[in-house]
This record gives structure tokens, C-alpha cells and sequence, in this order.
């Protein structure tokens, strides 16, 4: 495994109460809406970041969050695509509605959600996507929402306007980002290659109804690194690690079902210097380009 440098990516409540007033907060909470149809989409809101914001702004939001943070819309920073349910937008239409946020080049950007996995699951999604537009200057908020609470932080209900940034979306970081073509999905161990599956374990072994795996896989869920305040400590997810039995010359793949569980194994692998890269398309574009590869069950 390669090493990864990844100071700050997971901060505490107590730095941010005292850094509140130096850094860009951003809400990523999340409520998963109707699946959206891919042509409807492209026809009434691909890049309409104003009106995506309107329409699917999370309610939980509006009724509190950290004084001073901006949403980030899981609805409005990806779009469905063909086969990929969050898909990435091009870095040129990515930055349009990261400015909007009021998102800055030289700003420390601090991410936090409430929801799954402690808070982590929707925030990671976030802190790998700044990650994958190039931005590295984003840190998450350990505990997320609750835990702010908690440690006695304020709260408040209103939604800034924020003055337009200048955020620069770069090309995609092909280091942390894999698509469909890259996995060698017949091929892993002649390619020296591990593939992740941070789904829940029943959705891993098939006891859960159409949800299976296929050989070369291995089963590393959320709950591998995630206690009941977030992340658990570095130690205790180094010795997770170490029984995945992972080689200095592997290359990391980690996946789910829409690349949403896996950005949390991948902060998690990222802070123990281990780099992978997120499979986007998951099992839900596997199973429309590749169903014969997820008609296994079990681990292998």
C-alpha cells in the first residue's frame, strides 16, 4: 500500500469551536429523494444549480445546522447518468455550483452531516468529492452535527446567501477516482489489485435479496471504522486494516452500492496512509455493464 498525506482530514469539535470564525463550513446532510429519471434530468435541471438548491434542499437544513454553513446537496452536486446514480459532473459545471457556496481557492473548507454512520456518511461523500475536483484544503467534522451539539455548539436557522466564490474545479484526481474500464474485475490478483465492499455485511454475503458480490471482493463495512461519535481512533482502524492483508505493491479499490459508503473507507484508509481510489458507479452501474459478475454469494 502507498502512503497518502492527509493532515486535518478529520477534526474534532473542539478545534472547530475555536476555529469557527477562520473556516468555510459545509452542511452535506442528506434525504435521499425519488429516483430521479437520467432525461428528465438533463432536461430540466442538469447544471441549474439554483434551481436544484430550491427543489432539493434538505428540510433538516433549513431547521438547523452550524451557524454560518451553506449546503451541499447530494441531489445538486451529482447528476444520474446512464448507468451511475451520483454521477460527477465536468470540473468546469462542478465549480459553478461550488461558487455559489461561496467557496474560495485559499479557504479551509470543514464538512460535516448528520444521518448514517455518526454523521460521516454523507459529509465523506462530500470531503472525497472536494478531493476528487483536486481541492485538498477539506477537513471533516469527527461526530458531525450531533456531536457539535453535544460539546454544547450553537445552532442557528439561517440560510446565508454567500458571495460568489472562486473556486477552481481541476481535472479529476485519477489517484482517488476509478472508473468502470480501470477495475480489473476478472484479473485482481494477477493485477495486484483489492477490491473493498463497504456495504453492510448481509448486502456483501447475499442474505439480503439482490444484493451480492463476486469473487476477488472483500468485505470491509462502515461499522469497520465508525463508533457511535465517528471515526474511530486511528489505532483501532490501523488494526481493521491490517487484517484486510493488504501488500506494499496493491492497488485499493473501495465500492458499495453507489459510492456513497465507500467514501467513508476511504477517509478511513486515507487517514492510515493508505490510498485508494472510489469505484463511483458501484454495484448499481455493475449491474447494468457486468450483471454476470454479481450473481456470487459469500465471501471469498
Amino acid at each position: 500500500m502507498s502512503s497518502s498525506s492527509n493532515t486535518n482530514s478529520i477534526v474534532n469539535v473542539q478545534w472547530l469551536l475555536q476555529n469557527l470564525n477562520n473556516v468555510k463550513v459545509i452542511d452535506a446532510s442528506y434525504i435521499p429523494t425519488a429516483t430521479r429519471n437520467f432525461e428528465e434530468f438533463q432536461t430540466k435541471y442538469y447544471g441549474q444549480f439554483e434551481k436544484l438548491q430550491n427543489d432539493f434542499k434538505v428540510a433538516a437544513f433549513t431547521a438547523e445546522h452550524i451557524p454560518g454553513a451553506v449546503h451541499f446537496g447530494l441531489d445538486t452536486a451529482y447528476f444520474p447518468s446512464k448507468f451511475i446514480k451520483f454521477d460527477l459532473y465536468p470540473p468546469e459545471i462542478f465549480q459553478k455550483y461550488i461558487r455559489l457556496l461561496g467557496v474560495n481557492n485559499d479557504d479551509h473548507v470543514v464538512i460535516y452531516s448528520r444521518g448514517p454512520a455518526a454523521g460521516m456518511m454523507f459529509a465523506s461523500r462530500a470531503y472525497w468529492t472536494f478531493k476528487a475536483y483536486g481541492f485538498t484544503n477539506v477537513s471533516l467534522l469527527n461526530g458531525g452535527l450531533d456531536a457539535w451539539k453535544a460539546a454544547g455548539g450553537s445552532t442557528d436557522q439561517n440560510d446565508p446567501t454567500p458571495k460568489l466564490g472562486n473556486f477552481v474545479a481541476k481535472s479529476f484526481d485519477s489517484q482517488i477516482l476509478a472508473n468502470f474500464e480501470d477495475i480489473p474485475f476478472n484479473n485482481f490478483a494477477a493485477k495486484n489489485s483489492k477490491y473493498l465492499d463497504a456495504r453492510i455485511t448481509p448486502q456483501f454475503t447475499g442474505q439480503d435479496p439482490l444484493n451480492n458480490t463476486f469473487p476477488g471482493t472483500g468485505d470491509f463495512p462502515m461499522a469497520k471504522v465508525i463508533g457511535s461519535g465517528g471515526f474511530i481512533s486511528k489505532e483501532d482502524v490501523d488494526s481493521q486494516i491490517a487484517k484486510l492483508g493488504l501488500t506494499s505493491g496493491d492497488q485499493v479499490y473501495v465500492a458499495c452500492n453507489t459510492g456513497i459508503q465507500a467514501s467513508v473507507i476511504f477517509v478511513a484508509l486515507e487517514r492510515s496512509g493508505v490510498k485508494a481510489k472510489l469505484y463511483n458507479g458501484s454495484m448499481t452501474e455493475l449491474a447494468y455493464r457486468a450483471p454476470e459478475l454479481v450473481n456470487a454469494t459469500g465471501s471469498v
